[in-house]
């Protein structure tokens, strides 16, 4: 196998299930607008809301839309719980060989990661730390910086296609977690397994290896 210097992992679908917070969220803020929730879901899954409510409703006040969005999504964060396997896969790692990077705001993504019981890293990348979104290439190459890596030393685990394929884009190689997943179907470019209870690390000085 590979060895890799860094780990990067995507928090929504990927460490916790935040599925059910992210509907009803989705769900009030439809309702509010009258329009269909699912044309939204289809399309959301690992993506910033602000860019999710730019496609549908441009004429809204974008930011003031994804603010209340957030404050619902915070109302609902009892619901989170760790993907399987998560916690007991982290504890294998040093906190200096991971990061996140989730297209979440920075204070919702703490709550969730605290509510799902699963350590809040260091180096931790949200929305307002990139101007383009998944599938764009940028925050996963700024977590890699941020490690101390070069994008190509790291390993990224995803759920969501849009966010696999911005870790293709930076040039990260990709385990995908199907356990949280927004659906099943096939991916390029990418390992996929069910949960973290299928991978496993060897720790070797500065190089990680999958088992």
């Amino acid at each position: 196998m590979k060895n890799y210097k860094k780990f990067i992992f995507d928090m929504d679908g990927t460490l916790v299930d935040s599925k059910e917070s992210v509907e009803k969220a989705w769900c009030v803020w439809a309702n509010e607008h009258e329009i269909d929730v699912n044309s939204i879901l289809a399309i959301s899954h690992g993506r910033p809301g602000e860019e999710v409510i730019r496609e549908i409703m441009p004429h809204l006040d974008i930011k003031k839309e994804a603010a209340k969005l957030e404050v619902t999504e915070s109302e609902h964060v009892n619901s989170v719980k760790p993907v399987p396997g998560a916690i007991e896969f982290l504890s294998q790692l040093q906190d200096e060989d991971w990061g996140i990077f989730t297209s979440a705001p920075r204070e919702l993504a703490i709550q969730r990661l605290k509510a799902a019981s699963v350590p809040v890293p260091e180096i931790l990348i949200t929305v307002e730390d990139i101007t383009n979104g998944k599938p764009h290439p940028e925050g996963y190459a700024l977590a890699a910086d941020r490690l101390g890596a070069e994008s190509n030393q790291c390993l990224v685990f995803e759920d969501a296609q849009a966010g696999i394929q911005s870790a293709v884009n930076a040039g990260c190689d990709v385990i995908r977690i199907l356990a949280a997943a927004p659906d099943n179907h096939p991916v390029a470019d990418c390992l996929t397994v069910q949960d973290f209870f299928d991978v496993s690390v060897c720790l070797n000085g500065k190089k990680i290896t999958l088992k």
